[in-house]
């Protein structure tokens, strides 16, 4: 249960390290608005994570016992889901292009909060992305206590990675490292999503 559970947190971590709209909003928050308002966004962001957490658990908490037919067509779909997105991720090939900050303006930390949590919010992969991720821990029996720590470390992952985040893509050496291995971030991300999306699907059979 141990290893399943580092799985799914190293998975979690790689899709964070793998840039995406969050990724964006926080780099585009820090340099038109400055450290404040971008820190503010970060705690949105994670916010938004937690929210979305909570939501699943209560949805996945209403289900029917694990071995009904519902709750096999949800593994199936959320194995599916992540074999696809892991595909999508080895299969990538992009540049990564990071905006300039031209004039630094002094933001908001509750302004930047606000913006965080909208856009986190209004993300329809968020709650897909962690349904599936709960979805692999509860077909392992995981204990309720399981779940909430489970749910408490990517809550505070989030939140600590996106405030280094905004700190670290201040110096030009750590951009450039991170536009030159994109590419490698993107295929360790699809492989450990892949690597979910057939335990979901194996869970399923």
């Amino acid at each position: 249960m141990f290893a399943l559970f580092l799985l799914v947190a190293g998975t979690h971590f790689a899709a964070l390290l793998s840039p995406g709209p969050d990724f964006f909003l926080l780099i585009r928050t820090a340099l038109a608005k400055g450290q404040r308002q971008a820190d503010g966004c970060a705690c949105g962001i994670a916010l938004a994570n937690l929210l979305s957490m909570l939501l699943v658990l209560f949805v996945m908490a209403l289900l029917p016992a694990e071995g009904s037919w519902l709750w096999r067509c949800l593994q199936v779909v959320g194995g599916l889901y992540f074999a696809w997105i892991g595909l999508q991720a080895l299969a990538s090939r992009r540049d990564l292009v990071l905006p300039q900050g031209d004039q630094l303006r002094l933001g908001g930390v509750w302004k930047g909060m606000r913006q965080g949590l909208l856009a986190s919010s209004l993300n329809p992969k968020l709650p897909l992305f962690y349904a599936g991720l709960f979805g692999v821990l509860r077909e392992s029996a995981m204990p309720a206590w399981g779940l909430g720590l489970a749910m408490l470390w990517m809550t505070l992952v989030v939140l600590f990675w996106d405030l280094a985040l905004v700190r670290l893509l201040d110096q030009a050496r750590w951009r450039s490292w991170l536009q030159r291995r994109v590419s490698w971030l993107d295929r360790g991300c699809g492989g450990l999503l892949l690597a979910l999306g057939g335990w979901l699907l194996l869970g399923a059979l």
